[in-house]
């Protein structure tokens, strides 16, 4: 994607998250982007193209705000994994959390078959081996079905947070998964 589509995509993926798919319509992202109409259907082929791309767009940067700061800092895959979780509190807890939005963008498409979900489900299993590689360099007994837990406590945590508009429900996923990961893998590293 050239600068421009990308721009344009993360300028959508920013409408997207803020108001919804389906409640913004091209009229207000093209005014949004500054482009015409016919620029985005030029660039990104329809609106279900240009939402592709949006999602595309936040793939890397949502999984690097996630990791990358964990992996340059934390060497000890199970104070990583500790750390994925603690790092939660501020951003669930954001007066302007929103939800996640692979998540909102998933229960928004009703069409299963819609490849905005292929960008989702993509999201989710690299957040996922992530979680899955620091599992088994700690040491877990089964490494995938720790990170499948993980993943659930992480989903978890940003609805219900969504829900209470506080911290609390990060805080609780930080204890809920340095249990699992304790029962996973043991005192080893305690």
């Amino acid at each position: 994607m050239d600068a421009e589509s990308t721009r344009i995509a993360a300028v959508a993926a920013a409408r997207f998250h803020e108001c919804g798919i389906t409640a913004t319509g091209v009229d207000a992202l093209s005014r949004a982007a500054g482009v015409s109409k016919r620029t985005i259907y030029e660039r990104f082929g329809s609106k279900d193209g240009l939402v592709v791309a949006a999602y595309e767009s936040l793939d890397l940067p949502v999984y690097r705000m996630f990791t990358a700061a964990i992996e340059q800092k934390i060497t000890d895959p199970r104070e990583q994994l500790d750390a994925f979780f603690s790092q939660l509190e501020p951003i669930l807890g954001s007066a302007d959390f929103r939800g996640c939005p692979f998540t909102n963008a998933a229960s928004e498409l009703p069409d299963p078959g819609h490849p905005a979900h292929e960008v989702v489900r993509r999201h989710k299993e690299r957040l996922r081996r992530w979680l899955r590689r620091r599992a088994k360099e700690a040491g877990a007994a089964d490494p995938g079905e720790l990170s499948r837990r993980l993943m659930l406590v992480f989903a978890g945590a940003q609805a219900q947070a969504l829900i209470e508009q506080s911290g609390r429900a990060a805080r609780d996923a930080r204890r809920l998964a340095a249990e699992l990961v304790g029962a996973a893998v043991g005192a080893r590293g305690s």
